[in-house]
């Protein structure tokens, strides 16, 4: 996820009683996990946490997940699930069939970032890794995916051991690439709803910077959707104390990041939610040289596709004129590119709205609330595209207490306890909501 806003939640007071005993939900009673959910996690939680830690400290990149494919593997095996791994690459679903009923989907993403860890944890990322540029990069866990997976497993391992109290199929997904916006759509090119059983719904969640212990939601589109675009810029190259014999692409590019500002200030619609942001640059390798070309990476957030397509028109009318009045040829224009696409998320109102009502029963109004929608981007989305209905909630990780450092941020730490046994108990409340109760006639 490319950036996640920060929590609001004025329609419901996260108070601090609840935030204290997050896993004591009922009076224990053997026929129910729910009910006996503060036992179980009692002693599954150290597990849990141990699970968590590991997956944080060894964190890989997009397209690189193979010790975190693996790990995953071995923990759905280990909760009594049939893992199959190597679906869109590095992907993992894990099966378990527990007589007739719908199909309910988990989906957890895998992957990390290329970012420096400065948390001073002492389970903190120390892994470096080299780019594709060849560049050495620092790696970790800057948007919660290890909490996903953390949670994944701890519902998973209470869904199994509870398997007489719900009857149906239970998917359970770790996916690769959620960073890059390729993990699902290889996932589904890969068979994901051919070789295994079409769900009827699928879960998801993410962590998001609100008051651990809090359940967050939203009905229908609720992120956006996002275009990855790379511009080209085309000069002519020299040496920098000659400047006058060159087209110099950086002072044109330049220009054109600039420029690109208005293109949400002056040409969207203000009541139309629109982010364009330039998130990379790059020219040249010497200070006595000017290049031959700039690079430019661009991130564009919107609701709706026509959005999306203006913005790049707009984008591509900006670089050409500028171009050309540098004096570039009309042979070499920049070349606007789209690296990838995620579509709208959109949250199924109704299934949301049953959710929802669990979630209150389960945690109790004030620990559960609605927040706008935002214009991070996932590709979760995918899997709505596909034409499952979808709930995708969001899980608070601050410290109430504490300051809570954005999503993509070198300092980004959630606060394991009480975000990862809420967590489980949200996803496994989730999952009882949709399975019916197993059939003892």
């Amino acid at each position: 996820m490319a950036q996640c806003a920060n929590w609001h939640g004025s329609e419901a007071k996260i108070t601090e009683r609840s935030l204290m005993s997050p896993g004591k939900l009922t009076k224990p009673e053997s026929h129910d996990p729910l009910k006996t959910l503060s036992a179980i996690q009692e002693k599954d939680y150290p597990y849990l946490e141990s699970l968590y830690q590991d997956l944080h400290r060894h964190p890989e990149l997009s397209g690189r997940e193979e010790k975190t494919s693996r790990r995953m593997t071995v923990e759905m095996e280990q909760a009594g699930f049939r893992a199959t791994p190597g679906i869109g690459g590095n992907g993992v679903v894990g099966m378990l069939e527990n007589g007739p009923g719908p199909v309910v989907m988990v989906r957890a993403d895998m992957d990390a970032l290329p970012i420096e860890e400065k948390t001073g944890l002492p389970y903190a990322s120390r892994v470096r890794t080299l780019m594709e540029s060849g560049q050495e990069v620092g790696v970790m866990h800057a948007c919660g995916h290890d909490v996903h997976m953390t949670v994944l497993i701890g519902a998973a391992r209470l869904l199994a051991r509870f398997r007489n109290c719900w009857q149906g199929t239970l998917l359970l997904v770790a996916q690769p690439a959620e960073e890059n916006a390729a993990g699902a759509a290889a996932m589904i090119a890969d068979g994901l709803f051919i070789r295994f059983p079409r769900p009827d719904f699928a879960l998801g969640l993410h962590v998001l910077p609100g008051p651990a212990g809090a359940v967050l939601y939203h009905e229908g589109f609720w992120f956006a959707g996002s275009t990855t675009l790379e511009l080209t810029v085309y000069g002519k190259g020299g040496h920098a104390a000659r400047p006058h014999e060159t087209r110099d692409p950086v002072v044109l590019a330049a220009q054109m990041i600039l420029a690109f500002q208005t293109v949400v200030s002056r040409e969207t619609d203000p009541m139309e939610p629109a982010v364009l942001t330039v998130s990379s640059f790059h020219a040249g390798n010497r200070d006595n040289v000017i290049p031959e070309t700039a690079t430019l990476q661009i991130s564009l957030r919107a609701f709706s596709r026509e959005q999306h397509e203006r913005m790049i028109s707009a984008l591509k009318r900006i670089a050409e004129g500028i171009a050309r009045t540098g004096g570039i040829p009309e042979d070499q224009l920049p070349r606007l590119s789209v690296r990838s696409s995620t579509p709208v998320l959109y949250n199924d109102p109704r299934l949301t709205r049953r959710l929802v009502r669990r979630f209150r029963r389960t945690f109790g109004r004030s620990r559960v609330a609605e927040v706008p929608a935002m214009t991070a981007s996932e590709d979760f989305s995918c899997f709505g595209q596909a034409g499952i209905p979808l709930c995708y909630f969001g899980l608070g990780m601050a410290d109430p207490q504490g300051e809570s450092p954005p999503l993509h941020s070198p300092y980004m730490a959630p606060l394991p306890e009480p975000t990862i046994s809420t967590g489980v108990a949200a996803m496994t409340a989730a999952v009882l909501e949709l399975l019916p109760a197993l059939d003892q006639s």
